[in-house]
């Protein structure tokens, strides 16, 4: 870099250029320690065990006889602020000729730390050229579970946090709502629900691109940038509302769990009499008059349908959510809709993305907005496929806790006659036995199963559908039906074909 401080920069992208030389010299560093440390640790490895292993037993064998550190970068012993000062007064001397530059001028009026600045840089280099994909790809690892142009949440705090100090703090600048960047949208972790937040790709707002490369950046399309599209109320966008006509009869469930769900119903229908009437809501504290509950259970094992039977019998709509359709940033807007739509029975599916122990969204958050659930009169119901997802001090919050089983062979019977609606021209050789004593599925499998079992049935343009139409259905899930009487009944009419033509041919 120029050390001729009088000139500053001409441009916005002699900036820029500027400031991709310093991104360039560091990841440059930063594969040149991967490939040694990859190539050191092949010479004692013999087995993917060894290779997984290697970030803990490298800790104890020092490969080349010095010692060994754990985080990423070395200390040294002194640090040095050169390039960073003098990048500071290039700017002030631009800024003084009145020449506009992007990210500083986001920087200076976000009041963004180092970190934060330079996680913009790294987020924006893969837009101005793919080489910069390649290079994060490779220090991704080949083990990444997603392939992406984009740096990673692990990426930027490996590559830009010197201890574990700074690891904390640059974290906390991607999960929490007070962070500029994520307040403004500007920056997106893309979640992936199946995966931890350190694995999210990290992804600029296009207008904040379109700014940072704009050759001449103005003040006024910084503030354009930053200022909410309308002040306009806004209709429900993340929230959908569901008029149940499901009943506690419909639920295949054991008869202890059905029993709870209804004590959950009658526990926010007969709140008024109980706590105004007999006047227990004096004695009770104001934050505790809502509900809270988890639901926990393999997918299709009826939390869905449950929470519709519980606002069928309150008479109210069913509000759900979905976390894994709803990217981090949008978490604020979600929370502001829930606060005025005030749904009574609300579900807030893929609960692990709030309250696992990668959530993005912050403790305090979290415990603001259960407080606002419960001192209106509802119910609010998360619901998870695993109960190990869930923080411990978030399961202890949320009382009760229920645990939704897979079903057992006398609940599958139910299930499969209930998937097909009372219109579907069913055969008489379904074989309603065979099928409930088929596999562990859950109802959501077995209703599937059934929609499709008849999408083929109109396809072969038959009268009715079939044991045939369903092992069919079954098959394309990967299931295959053990069913005696199905090889039985197909040999015997293939035999009973064979033994007809046969006598056809002896006849002609």
């Amino acid at each position: 870099m120029p050390t001729d401080l009088a000139e500053g920069f001409a441009d916005n992208w002699s900036y820029l250029k500027t400031e991709l030389n310093w991104l360039d010299r560091m990841l440059m560093l930063a594969v040149a320690r991967q490939r040694k440390e990859t190539k050191d640790t092949d010479r004692l490895t013999h087995s993917r065990a060894d290779r997984a292993t290697s970030p803990w037993w490298k800790g104890v064998i020092s490969l080349d006889g010095k010692i060994a550190y754990d985080e990423h970068r070395q200390p040294t012993g002194e640090a040095k602020h050169t390039y960073q000062q003098l990048l500071d007064a290039k700017i002030r001397v631009s800024q003084t000729q009145g020449v506009c530059l992007g990210l500083p001028s986001l920087r200076d009026r976000l009041c963004l730390t180092v970190f934060e600045k330079n996680l913009i840089l790294m987020s924006l280099a893969p837009e101005i050229n793919r080489r910069y994909a390649r290079v994060y790809r490779f220090l991704q690892g080949e083990d990444a579970p997603l392939k992406t142009d984009l740096p990673t949440v692990d990426l930027v705090l490996r590559l830009l946090c010197r201890n574990d100090s700074e690891w904390r703090t640059a974290r906390t600048a991607l999960t929490s709502l007070s962070s500029p960047l994520i307040r403004h949208r500007l920056l997106t972790p893309l979640p992936c629900p199946t995966d931890t937040f350190l694995n999210y790709p990290l992804k600029l707002a296009d207008a904040l691109i379109d700014f940072l490369l704009d050759e001449q950046p103005t003040e006024l399309g910084l503030e354009s940038l930053l200022q909410p599209a309308s002040c306009a109320p806004i209709a429900p966008q993340f929230l959908a509302f569901h008029t149940s006509t499901v009943t506690w009869a419909d639920l295949v469930l054991p008869t202890a769990l059905t029993t709870r769900l209804q004590q959950l119903s009658q526990r926010s229908h007969h709140r008024h009499q109980v706590d105004q009437i007999w006047g227990f809501g004096s004695a009770l504290h104001p934050l505790q008059s809502g509900t809270t509950a988890l639901l926990v259970g393999p997918s299709g094992t009826g939390k869905k349908t449950a929470a519709a039977a519980i606002a069928a019998a309150l008479q109210v709509p069913l509000a759900v959510v979905d976390l894994a359709q709803v990217i981090p940033a949008d978490y604020a807007q979600l929370l502001d809709e829930i606060d005025a739509e005030a749904p009574t029975v609300l579900l807030v599916k893929s609960a692990h993305l709030w309250l696992g122990r990668s959530a993005v969204l912050g403790a305090a958050e979290i415990n603001q907005f259960l407080q606002e659930r419960r001192r209106i009169a509802g119910l609010t119901l998360f619901s998870s496929h695993m109960r190990q997802s869930i923080k411990l001090v978030w399961q202890q919050q949320l009382d009760p806790l229920l645990l939704f089983p897979l079903p057992d062979a006398a609940d599958r019977l139910r299930l499969w006659q209930q998937a097909f609606p009372q219109q579907v021209p069913l055969a008489a050789d379904i074989d309603w036995a065979a099928l409930a004593q088929h596999g562990n599925l859950s109802g959501g499998a077995i209703t599937a199963i059934a929609r499709e079992a008849a999408v083929l049935a109109i396809a072969a343009k038959e009268d009715t559908l079939q044991m045939s139409h369903i092992v069919e259905a079954l098959a394309q899930k990967g299931q295959r039906l053990k069913r005696r009487s199905v090889a039985s009944s197909t040999t015997a009419k293939r035999s009973g074909d064979r033994k007809t033509a046969k006598a056809k041919r002896f006849q002609s």
